[in-house]
Parts: structure tokens; sequence; C-alpha cells
């Protein structure tokens, strides 16, 4: 899908509503290549997911130095 877009005098540029909605998402990574400017869409991540997905040693998850010390191990 190609667009041709307008800056504006504040650096905004508008995505079209069809490339939004097909990105499906409202943030995107931008990147510089040589002479090109590239987006890519951050998919957004709810906290939930990522439950279990560090394992730790420590019994105490209130105690913020050992859990500190777990994770940087």
């Amino acid at each position: 899908m190609i667009a041709v877009v307008k800056m504006d005098d504040q650096g905004r540029i508008l995505i079209p509503a069809r490339i939004r909605k097909r990105m499906g998402s409202t943030f995107f990574l931008l990147e510089v290549v040589g002479d090109e400017i590239r987006l890519k869409p951050v998919k957004s991540l709810r906290l939930g997911e990522l439950f279990d997905s560090i394992e730790v040693d420590v019994e105490d998850f209130t105690d913020t130095h050992e859990l500190r010390k777990s994770l940087l191990k």
C-alpha cells in the first residue's frame, strides 16, 4: 500500500485511516535508513501477558533488594 502524504509546518505527517487500521497500532518505531524513514508498528502488550515470563528465586517479593539481585542473575 502506498500513499503520498504532506508534512505540516510542525513536522507532523498524517497516516491515512486505511493504513492506520491495517497496522492496528497507535505507537510506531521510527527508523532512518539511508535516505528513507521507516515506521514499524509497536504492538501494545497487556501486563498480564508478562506473568511467569521471568523466573526468579525470591520468596518475598516485597523485598525489593533481593528481587533486584535475583533479576540481575
